[in-house]
């Protein structure tokens, strides 16, 4: 029996536990990412690495994560349907389709997605977690899309339970199993550039670390696929096996007694020395020789440069066949470009990059929050505000017309047509309908910024809790205009909105008044100064105040400011 078989992408060994997720919805529609790879400058007990019937390893290890980048850009087809599509630019094409399918059996969705990865030609197979990294940062990306309800902890866990690498270039379904400790996936999920990882997948220590970073392999080095390496490494890997046996418990202690207490003084020395002891007293790089003939050669050259305090750390990437040095200064970065290029080694210049992943853009899936079954219904119980109808009883509405701009579930227009005024209902969302269409409401899904009726054609215009749902602030005060647009000379509008005074924690601003706001669509808060001029400058007159307060929407708190005003 393989031990390392062969699979289909997306197969799943380690199913994601179902039981944490509630709610899963479409927040996005696009988003584009960047994340980071990583350099692994040591297994702490390379014995674990060995083979293992449920796919999780855990011989832990050092990870320095790095400034070169994966860009992944996610777009939504649509909501079902389960098709991928892959750019054709994008190389590893069988790993996004793997990641893709991995996301979706953990957040049970099914959506049509357009991936499209730019690896930044990072080598592969190379000692990078290219692989890793790429999985994880597609996994990431569609997590984003219905508003992260894995968190990178449950995600790092459960990518690299569930890793392989691709057979072939030319193979887009078949992959080969292959251990992940959790390093690719924890350098783009995790703040800071040096992390220890211990038992599961689980980062224990970590450290904010500035330093450039000299990458070098053989320039005669051909990669080799997943499948040639993995049967290379399964001949060797009673070498990992025993020196795991011999110096664990040594390693173990020092990572302890060494590394960990310097990490908390923000020094780097204890794990240098840690991890130099094991790349090159303790066998490992002998271990790795299969990956390349002279990589032992070339580790016996290279050590001199921590030997003698030209570098901040050395060690061998992974398997390798890179080396990579840490500087700090500009007379270590000479010494050892020299010696580098001495050995006729090509150099890779990076330097420690001490954040996770970064959204680059996104666009709200604006329509899901507003099509929700659960939404529609809130606002369908939601009671009527006394000072509004308070307001509304003040006006001569039998025989009025009446438009109810971003009626929801229509609570006001059932309040107006029950004094007997002609009502007309508008939303964007026919969702949102609620009881409208029961009590023989007339109903029409428009924006509020082209509502398609005629110029002068209403006495009253209500718009509550609909106009700070605009996406900028110039579709704000289009709005303001297209009410003045319908109404009669004389006629009046009641505006209730939210305002910037009250900006609690689940808001996030993006500038020009507008804000992101957790798991919904964006929306528009101004200031009511700005409001009101807003007002005057759409045509309208004789503005009163009518009401102002502090409500809980659930994830925050908001200003409600209330104001009347006529054409």
């Amino acid at each position: 029996m393989d031990k390392f078989p062969i699979i289909k992408a997306g197969h799943v060994f380690n199913p994601f536990p179902k039981k944490n997720l509630k709610n899963i919805n479409l927040v996005l529609n696009e988003i584009e990412i960047i994340y980071p790879t990583r350099l692994d400058a040591m297994a702490i007990n390379p014995a674990a690495v060995c083979y293992n019937s449920n796919m999780v390893f855990t011989p832990g290890e050092v990870v320095v994560s790095l400034n070169k980048f994966i860009n992944v850009k996610v777009k939504l087809l649509e909501e079902g349907g389960g098709r991928l599509i892959i750019s054709k630019n994008t190389k590893r094409k069988v790993l996004v389709k793997h990641s893709y399918l991995l996301i979706c059996n953990a957040l049970n969705v099914n959506p049509s997605l357009e991936i499209s990865v730019d690896d930044k030609d990072i080598p592969k197979h190379c000692g990078f977690g290219s692989s890793s990294s790429t999985i994880t940062a597609v996994a990431t990306a569609i997590n984003e899309l219905y508003g992260k309800p894995i968190s990178d902890a449950e995600l790092i866990k459960y990518v690299a339970s569930n890793h392989a690498e691709e057979v072939r270039d030319d193979d887009e379904n078949n992959l080969k199993v292959v251990q992940s400790i959790g390093g690719g996936a924890t350098s783009g999920l995790t703040d800071e550039g040096i992390i220890i990882i211990t038992g599961k997948a689980t980062a224990i220590a970590k450290m904010f670390y500035e330093g450039k970073v000299l990458i070098c392999t053989p320039k005669d080095y051909v990669q080799k696929d997943a499948k040639l390496l993995m049967e290379l490494e399964e001949k060797n890997l009673w070498k990992f096996k025993k020196t795991g046996e011999l110096y664990a418990e040594k390693i173990a202690y020092n990572l302890l007694h060494l590394a960990l207490p310097d990490m908390a003084n923000n020094k780097i020395k204890g794990l240098s020395d840690v991890v130099f002891d094991y790349r090159f007293n303790m066998g490992s790089n002998e271990n790795c020789s299969f990956v390349y003939d002279g990589l032992t050669t070339i580790g016996e050259n290279l050590r001199c440069l921590y030997e003698n305090g030209y570098c901040e750390m050395l060690a061998l990437s992974s398997v390798g066949p890179a080396y990579f040095a840490i500087v700090k200064n500009e007379k270590q970065e000479k010494a050892c470009l020299e010696k580098m290029n001495d050995l006729n080694l090509n150099v890779i210049n990076a330097c420690i990059c001490n954040t996770k992943y970064k959204v680059l853009n996104k666009k709200y899936y604006t329509h899901c929050f507003w099509q929700l079954k659960d939404t529609a219904k809130e606002f369908e119980n939601r009671p009527t505000s006394k000072y509004i109808t308070d307001l509304l009883n003040t006006f001569d509405l039998k025989n009025s017309n009446c438009i109810d701009i971003g009626a929801g579930g229509g609570r006001y227009s059932i309040f107006l047509k029950n004094k007997g005024a002609n009502v007309l209902a508008v939303d964007k969302y026919k969702e949102m309908i609620g009881n409208v269409n029961a009590k023989k409401i007339n109903f029409i899904t428009a924006c509020m910024t082209d509502i398609p009726v005629n110029d002068n054609s209403y006495d009253y215009a209500l718009s509550v809790g609909v106009i700070h749902n605009a996406e900028t602030v110039g579709e704000y005060l289009s709005a303001l205009k297209e009410i003045y647009r319908i109404l009669v000379n004389g006629g009046k509008c009641v505006l209730s909105t939210f305002t910037d005074d009250v900006i609690d924690d689940d808001l996030v601003e993006l500038g020009n008044g507008e804000y992101e706001v957790k798991n919904k669509p964006p929306m528009v808060l101004l200031s009511k100064e700005k409001i009101l001029n807003f007002i005057k400058t759409a045509g309208f007159k004789n503005i009163i105040n009518v009401d102002e307060h502090i409500t809980n929407v659930q994830t925050g708190k908001r200003n409600v400011y209330t104001v009347c005003f006529e054409k």
